[in-house]
């Protein structure tokens, strides 16, 4: 009897211990509440590429990889393919990992057609998300051409034939831009739409045509008549559904003014907004209710990345003179984890936590930065003394050196005028 206990009592331990591993193992069982960030491939021309990295750095729902594919300023095409060579996916299980592609203005003759293939495959076959900017890539025909052939861009709404096939509307009419708020459109655009019909009064891009399907979110209206589906209506942001995953195509630039950077007076303050709306609703994430108090938590965000690079050049520049940044640097690394904790707060839609968090870490770090600049001020005043102390020291040595040269002579012997015979 006791050996059957015994026996009775293994079994039980060993069915528990199977059924806690079984549980580890199910997927997502042991990860289930941790956030998951959304991982971007951003490629495109090298001018706004910037505006691309600025963007997904600041959102903290975003994981990007961005890589130039077309030439500008000081990027050349051999800087390209050495980026490409580095950072593209090297196969298509990697680049599967992205569920975002934003497209902007690409040269396609640095993808090979293998990395397209990969590219429309994963949004043929997987729920992605992407963006194509500036219509047909761009009014050239080298750049537009390449886009036209490419099976990539099948899977997006803009008919690019067909806006080719009308060279004479190609670059489209500038007009007031006009945002619609159906009730049974997504809110990615409407919940701004007061704020920004305002501003561009006067705007434009290339033509677009929208294929069936599509759904428009923003338009600019013409008097000549171009645009389609409705003539005089020009789309400005569309979207379709393309087997699972959702597309979207952008009729102006991302340095454009209706997406470039803030401190451009004239430019789009909730240009970030959209986009990140953009790619929420294409991957299948739930759009905010409040959108405004999501604009005012991402401006934090994007505020504490601004407040923490001046720190940081506060300190070095500190720290170059001499002095000791260490305390600071043990209390930055403090907020910098309360800003971590704002970020997956956010990540898990707890926005009110995730405001009063960052609220707070920025205004520990506005008084780190004063506590650096009273640190500066004291490196800088030994500088200062030192110099003034060196500077006066060798005034008053040339000082006496010259009275007793000068002045007192009485320590020299006159010496007799000689006279040639």
């Amino acid at each position: 009897m006791e050996f059957d206990e015994q026996v009775g009592v293994r079994m039980r331990i060993l069915a528990t211990a199977s059924l806690l591993l079984i549980l580890v193992l199910l997927p997502g069982a042991s990860c289930e509440q941790e956030p998951k960030l959304i991982k971007v491939l951003g490629t495109g021309k090298a001018e706004g590429m910037p505006i691309l990295t600025m963007w997904f750095t600041t959102e903290p729902s975003t994981d990007p990889t961005i890589i130039p594919t077309r030439a500008w300023g000081q990027v050349t095409p051999g800087d390209i393919k050495r980026y490409m060579r580095i950072y593209f996916p090297r196969t298509y299980e990697e680049l599967s990992q992205y569920e975002f592609f934003f497209l902007a203005q690409v040269d396609m003759s640095f993808l090979t057609p293998k990395q397209q293939q990969w590219i429309y495959d994963a949004l043929t076959t997987q729920q992605k998300g992407g963006v194509n900017t500036r219509s047909i890539m761009s009014v050239h025909p080298w750049f537009h051409e390449p886009w036209r052939d490419s099976i990539i861009s099948k899977a997006f709404p803009n008919d690019v034939a067909a806006v080719i096939a009308d060279a004479q509307n190609l670059e489209g009419r500038p007009g007031p831009l006009i945002i619609r708020d159906d009730p049974g459109l997504p809110p990615i655009m409407s919940p701004y739409k007061k704020m920004i019909e305002p501003l561009f009064q006067n705007y434009g891009g290339l033509n677009t045509v929208p294929k069936q399907g599509s759904v428009i979110l923003s338009y600019t209206k013409n008097n000549a008549g171009i645009g389609y589906p409705i003539p005089g209506q020009i789309a400005h942001v569309f979207y379709w559904h393309w087997n699972r995953s959702i597309t979207f195509t952008f009729r102006d630039m991302v340095y454009d003014r209706f997406w470039s950077q803030p401190g451009n007076p004239n430019a789009n303050p909730y240009a970030l907004d959209i986009v990140v709306n953009v790619v929420w609703f294409s991957t299948g994430r739930k759009l905010p209710e409040d959108a405004m108090k999501i604009h005012e938590l991402r401006k934090l965000f994007y505020d504490y990345r601004i407040e923490k690079s001046i720190l940081a050049g506060l300190l070095d520049f500190a720290e170059k003179f001499g002095a000791n940044p260490s305390k600071q640097y043990v209390r930055l690394s403090q907020i910098d984890d309360q800003r971590d904790t704002a970020s997956d707060l956010y990540l898990t839609q707890q926005f009110d936590s995730s405001y009063s968090a960052m609220k707070d870490a920025i205004d520990r770090l506005k008084k780190l930065e004063a506590s650096a600049v009273k640190l500066k001020n004291r490196a800088l005043m030994w500088v200062y003394t030192i110099e003034w102390t060196v500077t006066t020291g060798v005034l008053l040595v040339a000082g006496f050196i010259l009275w007793t040269l000068m002045v007192r002579r009485a320590l020299y012997r006159e010496v007799s005028v000689t006279r040639a015979v």
